[in-house]
């Protein structure tokens, strides 16, 4: 096996050196720590162009404007270049989270989780193609698992006062870091319609007005700040979009669905796109699972990305239906409220849960595709609208931004099945975050 082309030094940083055989020698002076930087950022490109998975080696060389021989000075694969990138990814978090000040209920406290998000935001922009990736592969995930556990460790040892239970501790900082992750994503498909109308001050501060309320009840002065801006505009849906999520789709579609090659199709590609991915599955691929020809798919789909948004507004429908039936503020107020609250919320994560591997598809397919990422944004912005309606009777906060937050936070309750403790958690969040109790 070909020696690996770091070393570590103390600081935790990784040197650069060659991989044999290319070099007898193989320490490396600037010229060469340039040169893989350069791949580094070629590769950063790549995959936030493509994907991880769709990118290779030449596209990557190509962008770095180098030849394969000098990729293979400095990197063994893909993969190989991916593991930096995420390496590096580990090590500004680390340092970020250990350059946290104590977390305490006052204005301080507030101010030093602030200056935390802004740090987290510029790595979060820097290496928006990693996180995707650590997002939407589950190998990948595995990954991210020891940072978020060193994160969680170190905002533990930086909290002072806070007013929640400490048995939720470490469920509800796990749940608030993955939503804050979450969050910038979500403002990232956002800005791709309306790239002026989420302003990274106001997106920063909502987050750490939630963070601190979660983690220290409401404080007037403190945690509570009101818009300092006009609401974003609504985002319609495109028309092919719109027709599929219309009052008499689901008509249109059990109409259909009464026809054997259609049905064929719809019922083995939720499969195939799961087991494939979106860009590596190809029309052989589901003509082939479904029994049918290529003159059957082609009648009533155009193509792939036709029949994965027709699976993927199955899922909003269903998410969309159980999301309206969030609890009306004034019926959370005591016992009764707050079991109403988990009890919607374990309906909300069933729902999710079942089609999780699906919509994890269709985020994939949408960050590597500008068309699909554009048909993602308004089905995200009618959320924001809805939830920042129902947030309004609270009478504080930034409704409209608070909203994204909240969106972001379903968005990752419902990734997965969760456990009890991760239910009271998700409503922790919300009685506390979000509704201030």
């Amino acid at each position: 096996m070909a020696e690996d082309a770091t070393a570590r030094q103390p600081d935790g940083a990784v040197a650069v050196v060659r991989r044999a055989p290319f070099s007898d020698n193989p320490e490396v002076g600037a010229r060469g720590r340039r040169t893989q930087r350069r791949i580094l950022d070629a590769a950063l490109r790549a995959f936030g162009a493509v994907g991880y998975h769709a990118c290779s080696v030449d596209r990557i060389a190509r962008l770095a404007r180098c030849s394969r021989v000098a990729f293979y000075q400095y990197f063994a694969s893909k993969e190989d270049v991916f593991r930096h990138l995420a390496g590096e990814v580990e090590r500004q978090v680390r340092a970020s989270s250990e350059a946290l000040d104590a977390l305490t209920p006052d204005a301080e406290g507030w101010s030093a989780l602030r200056a935390w998000v802004a740090r987290h935001t510029e790595i979060y922009a820097r290496y928006e193609p990693v996180f995707h990736a650590l997002e939407t592969d589950d190998v990948l995930a595995a990954v991210a698992a020891r940072t978020g556990a060193e994160t969680i460790t170190t905002i533990h040892s930086r909290l002072q006062r806070t007013t929640l239970d400490r048995r939720q501790h470490d469920p509800v900082i796990r749940l608030l870091l993955d939503c804050t992750n979450h969050t910038l994503g979500v403002v990232g498909i956002l800005r791709a319609a309306a790239p002026d109308a989420y302003p990274g001050e106001r997106v920063e501060r909502a987050i750490t007005d939630v963070v601190h309320r979660t983690l220290f009840g409401l404080r007037a002065g403190v945690n509570v700040h009101a818009a300092d801006g006009p609401a974003p505009p609504p985002l319609g849906f495109a028309p092919a979009m719109a027709q599929l999520l219309g009052p008499d789709a689901e008509t249109r579609e059990t109409e259909a669905s009464a026809n054997r090659a259609y049905a064929a199709i719809l019922a083995s590609a939720h499969d195939v796109f799961i087991a494939r991915g979106y860009h590596n599955t190809r029309i052989d691929d589901l003509v082939a699972a479904a029994g049918v020809s290529h003159g059957a798919f082609y009648r009533y789909f155009r193509g792939k990305a036709e029949l994965a948004r027709v699976l993927n507004t199955r899922v909003l429908r269903s998410v969309g239906s159980t999301l309206l039936e969030i609890p009306d503020l004034p019926t959370l107020e005591g016992t009764a409220g707050r079991a109403a609250l988990r009890r919607w919320l374990r309906r909300l994560n069933a729902a999710q849960a079942q089609e999780a591997a699906m919509l994890r598809v269709w985020v994939d397919a949408a960050l590597q595709d500008p068309a699909l990422r554009a048909e993602s944004a308004p089905p995200l912005d009618w959320g924001r609208r809805r939830l920042s309606r129902y947030l309004q009777p609270r009478g504080f906060g930034d409704d409209d931004f608070e909203a994204v937050v909240m969106v972001a936070l379903f968005g990752v309750f419902g990734s997965r099945r969760r456990a009890a403790p991760e239910i009271e958690a998700a409503a922790n969040v919300i009685e506390r975050g979000f509704l201030g109790r």
